[in-house]
């Protein structure tokens, strides 16, 4: 019986792509602009087209969500994220303002340890960010979605072949093992590090030195004021919370209204699809959903509202998208006070919006890194107030969390991948095309000709060239003989060995 070591095997094959990519920074940087955006607009016309049969593969394999919304999801990505990606400011080249220029490099490599859910649209996002930015990248998927993340790659490696973009710069782990994982992202020459996997165990990697995110879901809540449009509040906070079974990045996490509106926004809410839970059945839900310790049950995330229902014994009406549990207080050993993964809220009634304010902010604070909060109002200086004093990297106003945060209804940066304002290094937005790329500050003198100067340097194409060492003519005489004779070598002996057969 032959014993195979998946954890030797894993590090001695993220050593070999680590080194492969650190080699091919050189090679981007030479590749022309042209080369990439073709590239670009090659990988959106062979993949657009399995965005379905991705899903499908990804819902296969990991359980995971509802494949029709995630097959959206990847259509989106791969027409809105790389139209934005695509205006953009592209790397080596030089950018004129009035007083000052500066031009964007890339920084480097990139390692991406992916989620367990929609990893195939948070895959595809970060591969167009790395591929505009000249940035190799290596990505890691577990178990749970290895294979159909592995299918992925293989197209897109097919795409970069026929494109003639260097393979070496686009790796995926075919060997899934932990410490595997852990060796590359502590490498010095890795320089940005996105982890995804919703801090599940404590990070053994040496993240110094690197630009580290920290993706997760958040504990976002939504506040209701008494002058918020109610039925567009109730259609946005059930679009964002219901789609992908409440697995968006920045999803809703609990719903806080002022006791003037609780009744009509409870009304809109059910008609949008939303059931309210007794006390008995929150009780029974949350043993189903939450382990002892407060962590959820693998293989209840993602689940459709009805599908939760069914299993917590909890009658519900058809086509019900969102469960909804009534809470007077946050609490730390209440489940429910904490980021839910489903389509599942926590509703809280205050009496006015200054109570209200306080009981967002011990949302926050009680659980997750301050992702995102939406408000729903027409009253300019309550929506001053949420966006002044909340601690979140993003507050949406009248808008969905979840629909808002990525960049769909809203013109923020769009990203599948959100951070809170205190878990990434250099962005409070989630990782974005800008967070592949640093800013050089170029500097000129006052006169006018330095200014022409650069300007003109600005004009130029980028075109880079790889040393190499200058031959005389005779030399290539020399050369171009003994490719002759080379080749004149290799035809007589086919010629002879024809004969012999």
């Amino acid at each position: 019986m032959s014993l195979i070591d998946n954890d030797l095997l894993s590090i001695q094959e993220a050593r070999i792509l680590l080194e492969h990519a650190a080699e091919s920074v050189e090679t981007l940087d030479c590749l022309p602009m042209t080369l990439v955006e073709s590239f670009l607009v090659r990988l959106r016309e062979g993949l657009y087209q399995n965005a379905h049969a991705y899903a499908e593969l990804a819902f296969d394999e990991s359980d995971y969500g509802n494949p029709q919304e995630e097959a959206q999801l990847i259509e989106w990505v791969l027409t809105d994220v790389l139209d934005d990606v695509c205006k953009q400011t592209p790397v080596q080249k030089i950018v004129w303002d009035n007083k000052s220029a500066a031009v964007y490099l890339s920084k480097g490599v990139v390692v991406s340890l992916l989620p367990d859910w929609l990893a195939i649209p948070t895959l595809l996002s970060q591969l167009l960010y790395a591929v505009r930015s000249k940035s190799p990248i290596v990505f890691s998927a577990r178990t749970r979605v290895h294979e159909s993340c592995r299918r992925v790659m293989a197209d897109v490696l097919a795409i970069a072949r026929s494109c003639h973009y260097p393979e070496e710069a686009l790796s995926f782990l075919q060997v899934g093992c932990p410490e595997g994982e852990d060796w590359v992202c502590s490498q010095p020459c890795v320089s940005v590090l996105i982890d995804s996997r919703e801090n599940t165990r404590e990070n053994p990697y040496n993240a110094y030195g690197k630009d580290v995110y920290y993706a997760s879901l958040g504990n976002n809540p939504v506040f209701v004021e008494s002058t918020a449009d109610i039925d567009a509040c109730a259609q946005e906070i059930v679009l964002g919370k219901s789609f992908c079974y409440g697995m968006l990045p920045g999803a809703e996490q609990s719903i806080v209204v002022e006791a003037q509106v609780d009744k009509q926004l409870q009304g809109a809410l059910r008609q949008k699809g939303c059931y309210f839970l007794d006390d008995e059945e929150a009780d029974r839900l949350g043993a189903l959903l939450f382990m002892p310790d407060g962590k959820p049950y693998p293989e209840l995330i993602a689940k459709s509202a009805e599908d939760l229902a069914r299993r917590a014994a909890i009658a519900v009406p058809t086509h019900t998208k969102v469960l909804i549990v009534r809470k007077p207080y946050v609490s730390e050993q209440s489940f429910f006070s904490k980021a839910k993964y489903g389509p599942v809220l926590s509703y809280y009634v205050e009496e006015n919006w200054r109570t209200a304010c306080e009981k967002c902010i011990e949302l926050i604070l009680n659980s997750g890194h301050g992702n995102a909060l939406s408000i729903f109002s027409n009253n300019p200086e309550v929506v001053q107030q949420f966006i002044l004093k909340k601690p979140v990297g993003r507050v949406l106003v009248n808008v969905s969390t979840a629909l808002g945060s990525i960049g769909s209804h809203t013109e923020l940066p769009k990203t599948l991948t959100i951070t809170g304002w205190d878990r990434a290094t250099t962005s409070a937005l989630g990782v974005t095309y800008g967070d592949f790329v640093r800013k050089r500050q170029v500097g000129v003198g006052k006169d006018m000709q330095q200014h022409d100067l650069i300007k003109r340097a600005s004009s130029s194409d980028h075109a880079p060239t790889v040393a190499t060492k200058t031959k005389s003519l005779s030399d290539k005489a020399h050369m171009s003989q003994d490719n002759c004779a080379e080749s004149i070598d290799w035809f007589s002996g086919l010629l002879e060995s024809m004969r012999d057969n």
